[in-house]
């Protein structure tokens, strides 16, 4: 399918969705910036949201030059417990936050797909939405994350520089 084509259909498919991320594509970026705002538009209105981080836990298993929660870093690691969660939430909720980001280090002993699964559920009937930015898993691992009720995850990729990535992830997974 042709870059044109792809921008006229109100659904391209799979096929209009290659042609718009082709090297083709590149020289009408300006419709396709028209054609992802009137989108966005459509889809969402005209809204900022805004989340509120709530820290889960510190522990982590890499080294991250620039990672406060880095391994190497000397500092208190602290892994809330679920009281202390929805306590943390709570509070979160009565100062207006209704998108809550829970936040934690890369560490399969502290941070458990299980841990993360019963904070989300503990959460869900205080706080309507509930994002994750959490170590990587595997597809199906999120899968009971989304029955409990969370509905977004942020995904940080710091560099897709090797060299960079090397220098700044000196030990981990």
């Amino acid at each position: 399918m042709e870059v044109a084509a792809a921008l006229a259909k109100r659904d391209p498919g799979l096929g209009g969705l290659a042609a718009l991320l082709s090297p083709a594509a590149a020289g009408q970026l300006e419709r396709l910036a028209k054609r992802s705002n009137q989108l966005t538009q459509q889809r969402f209105g005209r809204v900022i949201r805004l989340f509120a981080p709530l820290y889960l836990s510190n522990e982590c298993i890499n080294n991250c030059t620039y990672c406060g929660f880095s391994r190497d870093n000397p500092i208190l690691r602290v892994t809330l417990s679920i009281d202390e969660v929805v306590r943390e939430a709570r509070a979160l909720a009565d100062q207006g936050f209704r998108n809550i980001l829970l936040v934690a280090g890369e560490h399969p002993k502290f941070v458990s797909g299980s841990y993360m699964t019963d904070c989300v559920a503990a959460l869900r009937e205080t706080v309507p939405s509930i994002s994750l930015e959490v170590g990587p898993m595997e597809t199906g691992e999120y899968r009971p994350l989304v029955q409990a009720g969370a509905e977004g995850l942020i995904v940080y990729q710091e560099t897709y520089h090797r060299e960079v990535y090397a220098d700044m992830h000196t030990s981990g997974p």
